[in-house]
């Protein structure tokens, strides 16, 4: 690869990049070099990258060999590495002993995980990406998305998906390092709706073709969502809100859920639903009980409402950020209104002291009092009379 680089204001010589290649061990290093021809001599060079369409820049000064070739080695941290699987631009500069400065041609890199070796299963509008095992499991995967798919359109009029990718680890460390690394913003669970890129954790074992079923529907849904009403939009919508329309989208949701609320109930320790509107409690017992409310709360909604009021309602969200009277305009109804409605239909009756009082035999009770308040009676006269 050859190309002449811009020559500065001052530049009266020449310099020429006939090689360039950029490397990386994911989570480790990146490695730059650039080979080149000069009629000057340079005394310094550098590296520039950034992530394509992005403003920030990392700059790395490089070694000078006597044969014309310039060497950067990188150090990754998370403050210095590019997002997982996007592009990166990157290109060199020099600096010669007359003080002129040269900058290359700018080039690009897909800066990916490859500490794996990755199989690739193309689907449209999917494309899978996993390292272990055959390709009987990476079509129950893309049988889910399908599902899934189905299923939020049920709920809601979405649009077919554009391309999504998913990637698929065996670990959750594994996904939680490549967050981490790559200062993801994740806004639900381990989905960039933006990128259309879900990383999921799918450990082989028993539960596997069950998480299957649970989680690749659900993070397809938020994906579906962010491609329907974009970016403002999806911002827009309360997390209780977002996560419940994917707990739905579910193939297999938890079992326990239903217990869990009616437990919670009981307890008087369900979580307000205006607690819910911005962020999950960061603990597992109440996020799980958090994701359960939503999940109940949303299927309640649909189905008082139906697809089509339902829609409305998503809607509204999505143009109000105010997560307390957004459904007022629709509804006639605040979120506080809609919370008392449904605690009374999903316990009210059938759950909780009050159902538990509803449901005593009180004709046989009261009559069964009236008996032993008269026998009382008798007997204490009768007392009375014997002294």
């Amino acid at each position: 690869m050859s190309a002449v680089l811009g020559v500065g204001a001052q530049a009266q010589g020449s310099i020429e990049v006939t090689d360039q290649k950029a490397e990386y061990l994911f989570n480790d290093s990146m490695q730059f070099t650039a080979q080149y021809q000069s009629t000057e001599t340079m005394i310094e060079g550098f590296i520039f990258y950034q992530e394509e369409g992005e403003d920030h820049t990392w700059v790395y000064e490089g070694e000078l060999s006597d044969d014309r070739r310039l060497d950067v080695q990188v150090e990754l941290t998370a403050d210095n590495s590019p997002k997982a699987f996007s592009n990166v631009e990157y290109w060199f500069r020099f600096a010669s002993d007359h003080g002129d400065i040269f900058e290359s041609p700018h080039y690009n890199l897909y800066y990916e995980d490859n500490r794996y070796v990755w199989q690739t299963l193309d689907q449209p509008p999917f494309t899978l990406f996993w390292h272990n095992g055959d390709q009987a499991f990476a079509e129950t995967i893309l049988a889910a998305a399908q599902q899934g798919v189905t299923r939020a359109q049920a709920l809601l009029p979405l649009p077919d998906p554009l391309p999504i990718t998913f990637r698929i680890y065996d670990s959750p460390e594994d996904v939680q390092l490549v967050t981490h690394l790559a200062g993801y913003s994740w806004l639900a669970g381990h989905t960039d709706p933006k990128l259309g890129i879900s990383l999921l954790s799918l450990p082989p074992g028993a539960q596997q073709s069950l998480e299957i079923q649970r989680q690749v529907p659900h993070e397809l849904a938020h994906i579906l969502l962010y491609q329907a009403l974009g970016g403002d939009g999806y911002s827009r919508l309360p997390v209780w809100l977002n996560e419940g329309i994917a707990s739905n989208a579910e193939l297999y949701s938890d079992p326990l859920q239903t217990e869990l609320l009616q437990l919670a109930n009981s307890s008087d320790t369900l979580l307000p639903f205006i607690s819910l509107c911005k962020a999950f409690p960061q603990d597992g017992i109440s996020a799980r009980l958090a994701y359960a409310q939503s999940a109940s709360f949303v299927r309640y909604l649909y189905e008082q409402y139906n697809s089509v009021g339902f829609g409305i309602l998503v809607d509204a969200y999505a143009h109000n950020e105010d997560c307390l009277t957004a459904s007022a305009a629709s509804y006639g109804k605040d979120l506080l209104v809609l919370e008392s409605d449904w605690r009374s239909a999903t316990f009210d009756s059938a759950t909780g002291a009050g159902a538990w009082l509803r449901t005593l035999p009180w004709p046989t009770i009261f009559t069964s009092a009236l008996v032993a308040i008269f026998l009382w009676a008798l007997v204490r006269r009768q007392s009375r009379a014997s002294k």
